[in-house]
C-alpha cells in the first residue's frame, strides 16, 4: 500500500501533475474544473495510455478518465467511469481499464473526427540551408533536449490557423513563433482553452471565468541580422530609454492601426483585447523589455532619487532621426487595447527549464538559473535581490506565467481584470503618474540560464 492507497500494477506508473500537464493538459475542457477535481495521474510505462483519478464536487464520489492518442497523436478521452464510493474502488477500476486499453491497438483510440495529419514542427519542410540556426540546435543536440521534448506533445494540440506556422518556425520567424507557443502554454496552464478555427487575433482564450483575445507580435533584428549595441553606459542608457521604446512603439502601432481591427470581429464582441510583445532584436535585449514597454505605453517614468519618487512625463522617444510619441495608451484607438503583455522570460530558456522539471530531456544536462527578483514584499529591505537556482534539484519550481508583466490601459474600453492572468505582475497608472503594482511573492525582473551539457557550456 502507498500513501495513495492501492499501488499501480506492473506496467502502470504514477505521473506528476507537471508531466501530465505537459503530455495531455491541452486536452482538458476548462469547464470540467467546475465539476470534478483531478486527484492523481497515471500512465502506462510507455506513456501510451493515461489515467486520471477524479472527485465529483457535486456528488462527492469518485471516478476516473482514461486518455489515449487519437489519429493526430493528441491525448483524448477514450473511457470514463463514475460513482465509486472510495478512492481505492476508483483506482482499482482505473488500473483494470488502463490495462485493458493498453492491450488494444492504436487504432482503437482513433476518433476519426479530424482529417488533418498530425502537427509536426520538427520534420524539416524546407532545404537544410534555409533552416534557422536556433531551430537546428533545438532539433539536433542534447542541450535543448528538454525544450524539444516538451514542445513535442504541445505541438499536437497547436492548430496552424495561418497555414505557415511550421515553415516560419523552422526558418525566418523561429523566435516569433516560439513566443506564440509560450503564450499558448501559459494560458493553458491558467485554465484556458484556445477557441478553435480563429486566426485573427492569434488567440481567443476561453474559460468558465472569462475570455480574452491576444495578438502576439515581436521586435526582430533588421534584415535578420543583429545590430551593434552601444559601448558606453551613457549610450546604453539612451538606447534603452529611446531606441527600444521606438521599436516597441512601431510594432504596437502596426497592430493598432490594422485596417480590419482585431476587436471588431464578431468573436471578440465584449472581450478584453491584449497585445503581447517580445523583443528579439538582439541577444539578451528582452531583459530590458519590461522597463521600456512600461515607459512607452504609459508615457511616464518612475525613478527613486534621494529616497523620493520622481515622476518624469515622456513626450517622445528620440534616437538619431527616429522619433516616436510616447504614451501608447493615449494614442487614438488605443482604448480598444485592454493591456500590453510582456515577459522577458518567454524564450527558449523557459521551455528548456519547464521541460527539464517535467522530466523531459537528457538527464546529463545540468541547468543553473540566476537573475534579479523584485523585493518589495520584504518591508525591511525592498530592494531587488539576486538569486541563483539549480533547476536540476528536486525542489526547484517554476510556472509558465512566472515573469509575465501585464500593463493595464487606464483608458481601456473593456478593462482586463487581474484574475484573468493570475500569477503575473500587474501594473497600473495612477492619476498622479505613479505606477501601482500587484505582483506575486517571487517575480523575477530577468534571469539568465546556464546550460551545462556534455562537452558544452553555454549561456542562453
Amino acid at each position: 500500500m502507498s500513501e495513495q492507497g492501492i499501488d499501480p500494477p506492473s506496467g502502470i506508473q504514477a505521473l506528476s501533475k507537471r508531466l501530465f500537464e505537459a503530455l495531455a493538459g491541452y486536452a482538458r475542457d476548462p469547464k470540467i474544473v467546475l465539476i470534478i477535481e483531478e486527484l492523481e495521474w497515471y500512465a502506462t510505462t510507455d506513456e501510451r495510455v493515461i489515467g486520471i483519478l477524479t472527485f465529483d464536487k457535486f456528488d462527492h464520489d469518485f471516478g476516473w478518465v482514461i486518455l489515449g492518442k487519437d489519429d493526430r497523436h493528441r491525448f483524448r478521452s477514450i473511457n470514463v467511469n463514475v460513482s465509486f464510493p472510495t478512492p481505492d474502488a476508483s483506482r482499482s477500476g482505473l488500473f483494470s481499464a488502463m490495462t485493458t486499453h493498453q492491450a488494444q491497438p492504436d487504432e482503437s483510440f482513433y476518433q476519426a473526427d479530424d482529417p488533418k495529419p498530425p502537427t509536426d514542427f520538427f520534420t524539416p519542410v524546407v532545404d537544410d540551408a534555409r533552416l534557422n540556426p536556433t531551430f537546428k540546435r533545438l532539433v539536433e543536440g542534447i542541450k535543448y533536449s528538454s525544450a524539444r521534448d516538451i514542445i513535442k506533445p504541445m505541438m499536437r494540440f497547436y492548430d496552424d490557423t495561418d497555414g505557415n506556422f511550421v515553415e516560419q518556425f523552422q526558418t525566418t520567424a523561429f523566435d516569433a513563433r516560439l513566443w506564440e507557443l509560450y503564450l499558448f502554454a501559459t494560458f493553458t496552464e491558467l485554465g484556458y482553452a484556445r477557441a478553435p478555427g480563429t486566426a485573427v487575433p492569434d488567440f481567443i482564450f476561453t474559460s468558465p471565468f472569462g475570455s480574452l483575445g491576444i495578438e502576439a507580435t515581436t521586435i526582430n533584428p533588421p534584415n535578420n541580422r543583429e545590430s551593434q549595441l552601444p559601448n558606453t553606459p551613457d549610450e546604453m542608457k539612451t538606447y534603452l530609454e529611446n531606441f527600444i521604446p521606438i521599436k516597441l512603439g512601431r510594432a504596437l502601432r502596426r497592430k493598432l492601426e490594422r485596417k480590419s481591427p482585431y476587436w471588431t470581429i464578431p468573436e471578440m464582441d465584449g472581450l478584453p483585447f491584449c497585445l503581447a510583445i517580445q523583443d528579439f532584436h538582439h541577444t539578451g535585449t528582452m531583459r530590458a523589455i519590461t522597463q521600456a514597454a512600461t515607459d512607452y505605453v504609459f508615457g511616464v517614468r518612475n525613478n527613486i532619487e534621494d529616497g523620493k519618487m520622481k515622476i518624469e512625463r515622456i513626450e517622445h522617444h528620440v534616437w538619431g532621426k527616429s522619433k516616436e510619441a510616447s504614451g501608447f495608451f493615449s494614442h487614438p484607438g488605443s482604448e480598444n487595447v485592454s493591456a500590453v503583455i510582456v515577459n522577458p522570460q518567454g524564450t527558449l530558456s523557459k521551455f528548456t527549464r519547464m521541460g527539464y522539471i517535467a522530466g523531459f530531456g537528457d538527464r546529463r544536462v545540468k541547468i543553473i538559473r540566476r537573475g534579479l527578483v523584485r523585493g518589495e514584499h520584504n518591508k525591511d529591505d525592498p530592494r531587488p535581490r539576486y538569486f541563483v537556482h539549480d533547476v536540476s534539484k528536486p525542489d526547484y519550481s517554476e510556472s509558465w506565467v512566472e515573469g509575465m508583466v501585464v500593463l493595464h490601459n487606464p483608458n481601456a474600453r473593456i478593462p482586463l481584470l487581474p484574475p484573468f492572468i493570475d500569477g503575473a505582475s500587474h501594473e497600473f497608472l495612477q492619476e498622479d503618474g505613479r505606477l501601482m503594482s500587484l505582483f506575486p511573492e517571487f517575480h523575477p525582473y530577468f534571469s539568465e540560464t546556464i546550460i551545462l551539457a556534455p562537452d558544452d557550456t553555454s549561456k542562453v
